[in-house]
């Protein structure tokens, strides 16, 4: 599915992260220095942010949106729509979008939701926000995405928990009357749902006592019941090195736009592999395909904001074009067109 928006631009970019910082260091008494060592080799990372007990990516979430809205000098009172892309929701009922609204202080004839996404989710969240305005029904959508899926992740899993991190990001969408095209480009294989799953718990399998919450150990060491986040790394990597080209390569030919003018490829930082894999598949420089993933870890569908408050708040830039794209669960990927040259985009706030 591929889409072209004129009339929509994203006016600011904030972004929240918990204030406790775990170093990888300290999982060598748990793991060992070998294996430590070789993850933070191959993930670039060397700590992860992680969010304490009754703190939820919500508040990270209205954090980052209360600080855009006073520094785009914006009334609550015009912003129509909210879009929240998160995997670890506050509940399973109601929507926190709905919770989102109230505290944030947004009209009560705004059109609010949840979606349940990943990786790409961010991606997806700019193209619901493009296509709300775009349709005439809203003038300023905000866009929360985060997660604090390390709640998730099973504390003697080394393939997990020294890669997730937590953090909760806002962007505000806004309408123009100048024609500024963005495209949006999809790629879904559910067959790999598998791949990156909490099998048990939901609907499908729901929690029972002795058998979902048995702790099992993997061939390589990795401990986790059922009821854990579960990541198979080899098979994920493959879907992003055979499909994320392509779909990128996609939206940008729905706007004609050569790599080579490209100002910024903002891709999901999964981890410093993966990202420097795409970056040679797509033949581009160093310097346009950044990775800021060191301090912070894997947050999902907050990375690429995450990225971008922590690489060019403050810095002065003219970023016409700039491509982003996500990927990873579903399996899925999504790429979009953008420009960034008029955006706000705020520091990373620690919470």
């Amino acid at each position: 599915m591929n889409k072209i928006f004129t009339h929509a631009k994203i006016a600011g970019i904030a972004a929240a992260v918990p204030k406790e910082i775990v170093d990888l260091k300290s999982f060598s008494d748990l793991f060992g220095d070998n294996n430590v060592d070789k993850i933070m080799k191959v993930t670039g990372i060397k700590s992860v942010r992680r969010a304490p007990k009754g703190m939820t990516v919500s508040d990270y979430c209205v954090y980052a949106a209360e600080k855009l809205i006073s520094e785009l000098h914006i009334d609550s009172a015009d912003i129509d729509g909210l879009v929240f892309i998160t995997e670890s929701p506050d509940y399973l009922v109601p929507h926190t979008s709905a919770i989102l609204q109230d505290r944030l202080g947004l009209p009560k004839s705004s059109i609010v939701f949840d979606i349940n996404y990943g990786c790409s989710g961010y991606v997806y969240g700019l193209f619901q926000a493009f296509m709300m305005i775009e349709s005439g029904y809203c003038k300023n959508v905000l866009l929360c995405a985060g997660d604090t899926l390390s709640r998730k992740v099973n504390p003697k899993d080394k393939a997990s928990q020294m890669v997730l991190g937590d953090a909760g990001t806002a962007t505000i969408i806004t309408a123009i009357d100048e024609a500024r095209p963005v495209a949006f480009s999809f790629f879904t294989d559910g067959s790999g749902a598998k791949h990156l799953i909490i099998p048990a718990g939901g609907a499908r399998i729901p929690h029972q006592a002795g058998k979902t919450d048995i702790l099992n150990v993997d061939a390589d060491g990795n401990a986790r019941t059922d009821e854990d986040f579960y990541m198979n790394g080899m098979e994920v990597m493959e879907f992003t090195l055979h499909d994320v080209k392509s779909v990128i390569q996609d939206a940008m030919d729905l706007v004609n736009w050569d790599k080579a003018e490209v100002d910024l490829f903002a891709l999901h930082q999964a981890n410093a592999l993966i990202v420097k894999y795409i970056r040679k598949q797509l033949k581009a420089d160093k310097e346009k395909v950044p990775f800021a993933l060191e301090n912070y870890g894997n947050s999902s569908s907050g990375t690429i904001p995450v990225l971008l408050c922590n690489k060019y708040s403050g810095v002065n830039r003219d970023f016409k074009k700039v491509l982003i794209a996500g990927f990873g669960t579903g399996l899925s990927c999504a790429a979009g067109t953008i420009g960034l040259e008029s955006t706000v985009i705020l520091p990373t706030y620690e919470l």
